[in-house]
This record gives C-alpha cells, sequence and structure tokens, in this order.
C-alpha cells in the first residue's frame, strides 16, 4: 500500500513544474485523493491518526472524523482518551479495545461510567476489554447482547459468578483469558 502512495507521488512531482515544486509548503500528502487517504487509515489505530493528523487542514479532519474507525486505547493517557471520546462519532466505530493496564489504570472504570455499549456501540464489530480488575462487578455484561453486529470479543482477567448469559449470534470468536475456576463458563454459552 505504501508503496502505490510513493509512485502516486512520484507521477504527481514529476507532472509538477519545478517552480510549483519550490512553491509547496510541507509534504505532498494534502495532494492525495481521499480515496489513497482513506486507504492508508484504515491500516492505523485510530487514536495515532487523530494525533498526527487531527491539526492539520480541514479536509484531513473531515476525513478523520467519518473513516476512522479502530481505536485501541492501551496506553493512551485519560486527557486522550477523553479528548477522542468528545471529538468523534463513536457511532461509526468499528473496533474497540479497552484496558486498565499499568499506564491506563482505571479506564475501563471510566469508559463505562460515561457511556453505554446500546447506546454509543451498537455496530462494534470488535471489542476487547483488558486487565479488567477481579470483583469490579461490571454492568457490561447485561448490554453485551445488545452488540448485534459483534463477531470478536476478548475478555481478559475476569473470572467467577459476575459474568451472566448472552446471546450474540454473530460471535465468532470469543477470547477469556485469566481465569482458573472454568466450571462457571457454562452458564454463559
Amino acid at each position: 500500500m505504501i508503496s502505490i502512495v510513493v509512485l502516486t507521488l512520484k507521477k504527481h512531482r514529476m507532472k509538477m513544474k519545478n517552480k510549483q515544486l519550490e512553491a509547496i509548503d510541507g509534504t505532498l500528502l494534502e495532494y492525495l485523493s481521499n480515496e489513497i487517504f482513506i486507504e492508508i487509515l484504515s491500516y492505523l489505530n485510530g487514536i495515532d491518526v487523530v494525533f498526527a493528523f487531527s491539526c492539520l487542514i480541514n479536509r484531513f479532519q473531515s476525513l478523520l472524523s467519518n473513516y476512522c474507525e479502530f481505536f485501541y486505547f492501551k496506553s493512551i493517557s485519560k486527557a486522550k482518551f477523553d479528548l477522542i471520546f468528545r471529538q468523534y462519532d463513536t457511532q461509526r466505530w468499528k473496533s474497540l479495545e479497552i484496558s486498565n493496564d499499568d499506564h491506563t489504570y482505571g479506564q475501563i472504570d471510566n469508559f463505562f461510567q460515561k457511556y453505554f455499549l446500546i447506546k454509543n456501540f451498537f455496530q462494534l464489530r470488535s471489542f476487547s476489554m483488558l486487565k479488567i480488575k477481579v470483583g469490579s462487578g461490571y454492568t457490561f455484561f447485561n448490554q453485551l447482547e445488545f452488540l448485534t453486529n459483534l463477531n470478536s470479543l476478548t475478555i481478559e482477567s475476569i473470572c467467577g459468578s459476575v459474568m451472566s448469559k448472552f446471546n450474540l449470534p454473530k460471535l465468532r470468536r470469543f477470547v477469556l483469558s485469566s481465569c482458573r475456576n472454568m466450571k462457571w463458563i457454562k452458564v454463559i454459552l
């Protein structure tokens, strides 16, 4: 994909006159067609894209808000986490990963205090919750069945009686980790 972009830029440069090239301020990235730029965005994490391109021209900002679909919030500050949720339409997102790792401790609690899966994330295809605190008693399990487009679900570090039964007809991948007592899993499947 990157080689296509480089070839496109080289062809564009060859077409431009030397005087025009000297007058260009910055890079030729803004001369890429929307289709090529969107294709590049599809390979990147939405968070990285937002902070790399958000302060550039208005055209990029519009493309970012409409085409960033994959957001992985591992090792991101609370301020950046909140900024992205304020500025971007979560109903367009296809994949979401939240985590309570060392750099984002409390992120999952913060997420479920502010957002409801049913209202803001019904279109998700992939949802991951990593390093959940055992015994937190999250109520998101009641909301999972409303994620009817979900085909991948990852829940890390949770176990026991807090899980309730849920029905996800399109689910093809379910990863549940860090549980020593597996007797309770019959309840949810």
